[in-house]
């Protein structure tokens, strides 16, 4: 004896259907929160290596001219990590510069470096608030050596920040950072 059995064609209920979405619903509020910080994370690495590049190309400059590059054509001409010809300028991003910043990362970032006769400083921040980009913010003194310090908080540092008994450079939970060898950073 054969059995039939009957199929129904039928879709999903409606209660299948809104459960699928709140499942999709609460993947999503965890993933994009997670893949934000990730490319953040990512563009601030990406300027940390700039920075480096910068500061590795500014003492190899400073030894065979016994001072420190002026411009970002100087920069390029001893390193091959940095293409004058490619760096950004501010005018396309609507950012203000005053001569020697430039736009890092397709406009995520402004780049500036300061000179004094035995120190170089750099500082990267993002360019738009909103972006929430990380700063990155080095040094090399001649003397003392140098260092690069990244944030992982909104906290920033644009300009050079040179010590006095006004400028303190603080880490992420608000201790004063030693800069470029200065203790405690502040003072020469």
């Amino acid at each position: 004896m054969k059995t039939f059995y009957k199929l129904k064609n039928k879709g999903f209920s409606l209660i299948e259907l809104v459960i699928v979405i709140a499942v999709i619903a609460i993947l999503s509020a965890i993933a994009i929160p997670s893949f934000t910080n990730v490319m953040r994370k990512a563009r601030q690495s990406a300027a940390l290596a700039f920075a480096d590049n910068i500061l590795k190309t500014a003492i190899v400059f400073h030894s065979e001219n016994s001072r420190w590059p002026n411009t970002w054509l100087e920069f390029a001409q001893n390193s091959t990590g940095i293409d004058a010809s490619q760096l950004e300028s501010c005018s396309v991003y609507n950012s203000r510069c005053s001569g020697n910043q430039t736009i890092f990362l397709n406009g995520a970032y402004i780049t500036e470096f300061y000179t004094r006769p035995d120190e170089i400083r750099i500082s990267i921040w993002g360019r738009k608030k909103e972006d929430k980009n990380r700063h990155v913010w080095g040094c090399l003194n001649l003397k003392r050596g140098g260092n690069i310090y990244t944030w992982n908080n909104d906290l920033f540092f644009q300009g050079p920040a040179w010590p006095d008994e006004n400028t303190r450079i603080t880490g992420d939970n608000g201790e004063r950072l030693s800069m470029c060898g200065q203790v405690g950073g502040v003072g020469e």
